[in-house]
């Protein structure tokens, strides 16, 4: 558009519209890029070379560029396009990048998850509820729903401290997508941001002269230049009349549009709420490896009957009265802490995001968790608190920025069918069977292959 409507004289100065994309596309790719500087940076060098086109006859030093340069901010040349298309892309690139950053890095703290052990004696009691009653002459009966619940929520207790900050996470990054499909819509600021700048160019003309004659009062008047052919058709730019017609924006077909790829996104980190907590019902919920209704015979970890004892709540501190796992629950696990803390900075970052304030993520080769800091030019940075984790902020400040953005989550758990379901019980339906689950698709399951691949991890 730009080569289309100023033709030579864009050819020239090409360079000031090239360094600002590429500035945008950097930010995005590796952050540590000032937006606002950087917006800055477009709009005085495109002020100086458009007020010597328009003022051709006079001869420019570097000297007096810089003076035209300070004044930009008390003349408003562009009018108040400059200062909103900066805030435009300034909060629609920092959540669009937090976005992707986030995803990244929750990914990496589900597969730090994996390192995590079982808790306390898992392993006899695991042994105890599936291969003791062979002993019995029982191979195939199946252990009671309660006595897999208590020993599966041992077992997983360290797994499930992740809920609370986990939701809190998936709550912070919800707020921001609904940013993204509004507001914050980097297609809606970026695709038109051609006719954002022709619009200050407008505006400049349209005031060029009153423009001039204050930056000669304040800078001095220059001496003039003998003028060619070429200067004298620079100078038509100033009575130049743009065709509408080029202001049009083009829709061109898009598969996935970037609407559709957060929405997806968004409604797959949806279906993770509560997922650690639902670990144990996503295996002992499943027929084929408990018995799911409570009127049939089942093993009851010492013989064939019913077992008596009821379900521990969820979450490690109601471990310590599981009666079939032992669990320390004064013991940190680092592992746990480590991914609190960092699910704790991402929930920071991204309500940072959210309210449109700047998002910094330090560049290091290498990383192990997510960074601190964030709030530049907003007077705040992320303060997190993680009890016991005995972890300076100092020493997680680590970054992820060197991994590509545009990756797709890749982490879709199985979600609960009833959203309402707290953290802390699981309600049966009217014939007593705990709630199944579906993978976001309609499509019921009982999560038995991926609790599976989690106890290999676990035990292997």
């Amino acid at each position: 558009m730009f080569k289309k409507t100023y033709g030579i004289i864009y050819e020239q100065n090409s360079f000031v519209f090239t360094d600002l994309f590429e500035e945008l596309e950097r930010y995005y790719l590796k952050g540590q890029i000032d937006l606002e500087e950087a917006m800055e940076n477009f709009f005085t060098p495109l002020y100086q070379k458009m007020f010597t086109v328009l003022n051709s006859q006079y001869q420019f030093d570097d000297k007096y560029l810089i003076c035209i340069g300070d004044h930009m901010k008390d003349l408003k040349p562009f009018g108040d396009v400059p200062q909103k298309l900066s805030v435009q892309i300034k909060r629609s690139f920092v959540a669009t990048r937090t976005f992707a950053q986030a995803l990244n890095l929750a990914k990496d703290i589900v597969n730090n998850m994996k390192n995590l052990g079982a808790a306390g004696d898992c392993h006899d009691a695991f042994f105890r509820m599936s291969q003791c009653q062979a002993c019995k002459g029982v191979p195939d009966l199946k252990p009671c729903t309660h006595l897999c619940l208590n020993v599966m929520k041992g077992c997983l207790a360290y797994q499930m401290g992740l809920e609370d900050e986990w939701n809190h996470f998936v709550d912070a990054l919800d707020k921001v997508s609904d940013r993204l499909l509004g507001p914050f819509n980097i297609e809606v600021v970026v695709e038109p941001i051609n006719i954002k700048i022709s619009e200050a160019i407008m505006n400049f003309q349209e005031n060029s002269l009153e423009v001039s004659e204050r930056v000669f009062n304040g800078c001095g008047r220059l001496s003039l230049r003998g003028r060619s052919r070429r200067d004298m058709k620079e100078i038509q730019l100033e009575t130049y009349e743009f065709a509408k017609e080029s202001h049009k924006i083009t829709k061109s077909p898009r598969h996935p549009t970037l609407e559709k790829l957060i929405r997806d996104i968004r409604q797959k980190v949806k279906d993770s709420k509560s997922f650690w907590s639902y670990l144990p019902y996503h295996l002992c919920n499943n027929e084929k490896f408990a018995v799911v209704m409570n009127d049939d015979p089942c093993w009851n970890g010492s013989a064939v009957g019913r077992y008596t004892r009821e379900a521990v709540d969820n979450g490690l501190s109601n471990q310590q009265n599981n009666p079939e796992v032992t669990v320390d629950t004064t013991k940190p696990k680092s592992i746990l802490n480590e991914q609190i803390y960092s699910l704790k900075i991402l929930t920071s970052k991204l309500k940072n995001a959210y309210n449109g304030m700047d998002v910094d993520w330090i560049d290091t080769e290498d990383s192990s968790s997510a960074d601190i800091g964030s709030g530049e030019g907003s007077g705040e940075k992320d303060v997190v608190d993680v009890e016991g984790s005995g972890e300076s902020t100092n020493d997680l400040n680590n970054d992820y920025d060197k991994k590509e953005t545009k990756k797709i989550f890749p982490f879709i758990p199985l979600r609960p069918v009833s959203s309402n379901e707290g953290t802390n019980s699981v309600s049966k339906n009217e014939k007593g069977v705990l709630p199944k689950y579906n993978n976001g698709n309609g499509h019921f399951s009982s999560g038995r292959s991926q609790v599976i691949c989690c106890l290999f991890a676990l035990f292997g």
